[in-house]
C-alpha cells in the first residue's frame, strides 16, 4: 500500500527547539508516511534527518522586505513556490511550524485543496511577533484544519481569542538520537560540577538573571556554561566581565552533539521570562540532571513538581535562584534525587508517543481509517 505524503513547512532547518521537533518528527514519522520537508530558505539541516526523508526548498536565501509592497511579493512568491513543491510531488496535507509558515501553508493548502495543521510553538501572550503577523495570524489560523499547541494555557488562548476549536494539546517529543542512562550514584563520578543552560542568546531566556545568581553562589569548584547563540552575547560578554567570572562562566556557543554537554554537567538550570514548551529543560531532565527553573507560563509547571523533582522559582527572582543553586550544589544527595524522578516524569515524550499523537491527527485529516 503506498504511503499518504505529508509535508512539514518550517522557515528554516537552523539550530533551535522547533527545527529539532520537526526533524525528530520527520525521523519518526517516515516510518508511517512519505515524509517531506519544506523549507522557505535553504540552510544545511543542524539536526540529523533521515535519509528517507526528502528536504525542499523556497528560497536560496532570505529577501528581506523594506516595506508591505515587497513584503507581500516576497510572500507570493513563497506562496507561488510552495504550491509547486505540493503539486510536483502530489502532497497531500501540510503540517505547520512557527507563524510565518503556518499562515503560508494556510494559504497554500487551500488553494491546494490539502488540508492543513497548524502548530504554535511558543507563549501567543508574550511572543513578541511583528505586528502584520499577528494580524494575518488573527485572520488565518481559524482556517486551518487542526491547530496544535503545546499547553493547555496556550489552548485556552486560541479557543477564547480565535474561538478555535479543533485544537490537540501534543508535547515536544524527545530526539531519537539520545541515548540515556538512568541516573545513580555510581555515575556521578563522571560528571563534572557544570551548572548548564541551553537555549539562544535571548532576552526571553533571561541568561543575565542566572549570570548574576550564580556569581552569588559559593562557586569554588563550580563552573555555569550557556550554550547558545543570539543577538545577546556581548551584552553577557560584558556582564560575565564586570563579574569577573570569565574562568567559571562561558558561553559555549552552539554545540551539534548537544548530548555530550547533558553528560557533563550536574544541574541544569532554566531562566526564561516566558516559553512555548521548553524542549531544553525536557531533554535536561530526561538526562536526570537536577533542575531548577523558572515557573514562567508555559510549561515549567507542567514538568516540575517543586521539591518532589525540581525546584520552581519566580521569575527574575535572583535571590531565589541562588538560594536553589547552592542546594543542588551542596547536596549530591538531593542531586541524585531529583535527576531520578526527572528521568521518570519526561519518559512519556519519547518520540514514539508523540509521533503517535500526531498521526491520529494527520489520520483523521486524510480520512484514514
Amino acid at each position: 500500500m503506498n504511503k499518504a505524503k505529508i509535508a512539514f513547512v518550517i522557515p528554516s532547518l537552523r539550530s533551535g527547539g522547533a527545527e529539532r521537533v520537526v526533524s525528530t518528527l520527520s525521523n519518526t514519522l517516515s516510518n508511517e508516511y512519505e515524509v517531506h520537508i519544506i523549507c522557505l530558505v535553504r540552510t544545511i539541516p543542524f539536526y540529523k534527518i533521515h535519509k528517507g526523508v526528502t528536504i525542499h526548498y523556497c528560497l536560496e536565501e532570505n529577501n528581506n522586505s523594506t516595506g508591505i509592497v515587497s513584503a507581500v511579493a516576497n510572500n507570493l512568491k513563497l506562496v507561488r513556490k510552495l504550491i509547486t513543491i505540493i503539486k510536483q510531488n502530489g502532497i497531500q496535507i501540510l503540517l505547520g511550524f512557527i507563524t510565518s509558515a503556518n499562515i503560508l501553508s494556510i494559504i497554500s493548502g487551500k488553494l491546494c485543496g490539502i488540508p492543513v495543521i497548524i502548530s504554535e510553538r511558543n507563549n501567543p501572550k508574550n511572543d513578541r511577533i511583528p505586528s502584520m503577523w499577528k494580524k494575518l495570524r488573527d485572520w488565518f489560523y481559524p482556517y486551518a484544519n487542526w491547530l496544535v499547541v503545546q499547553t493547555e494555557d496556550t489552548k485556552k488562548f486560541y479557543q477564547e481569542k480565535l474561538n478555535i476549536k479543533r485544537q490537540t494539546v501534543i508535547s515536544n517529543p524527545i530526539s531519537t538520537d539520545f541515548k540515556v542512562e538512568l541516573v545513580t550514584a555510581l555515575k556521578q563520578p563522571s560528571k563534572e560540577n557544570i551548572i548548564l543552560n541551553v537555549g539562544r542568546l535571548h532576552p526571553q531566556k533571561a541568561q543575565d538573571v542566572l549570570i548574576e545568581a550564580f556569581s552569588k553562589t559559593n562557586n569554588n569548584n563550580w563552573q555555569l556554561h550557556l550554550v547558545g547563540e543570539g543577538e545577546r552575547r556581548k551584552e553577557l560578554e560584558s556582564l560575565i566581565s564586570n563579574l569577573n567570572l570569565q574562568k567559571k562562566v562561558h558561553l559555549v556557543g552552539r554545540v551539534e552533539e548537544i548530548q555530550k554537554v547533558y553528560d557533563r554537567a550536574k544541574i541544569f538550570a532554566f531562566s526564561s521570562i516566558y516559553e512555548g514548551f521548553p524542549n531544553a529543560l525536557i531533554e535536561a531532565m530526561y538526562f536526570g540532571l537536577a533542575c531548577v527553573s523558572t515557573n514562567c507560563p508555559t510549561g515549567p509547571s507542567e514538568l516540575i513538581e517543586n521539591g518532589e523533582n525540581g525546584y520552581l522559582i519566580n521569575v527574575n527572582d535572583t535571590s531565589a535562584l541562588t538560594k536553589k543553586l547552592n542546594v543542588l550544589m551542596e547536596s549530591e544527595e538531593i542531586r541524585i534525587s531529583f535527576g531520578q524522578k526527572a528521568q521518570e516524569k519526561v519518559s512519556k515524550f519519547n518520540a514514539e508517543n508523540i509521533a503517535q499523537e500526531w498521526s491520529h491527527i494527520i489520520n483523521h485529516c486524510l480520512n484514514i481509517q
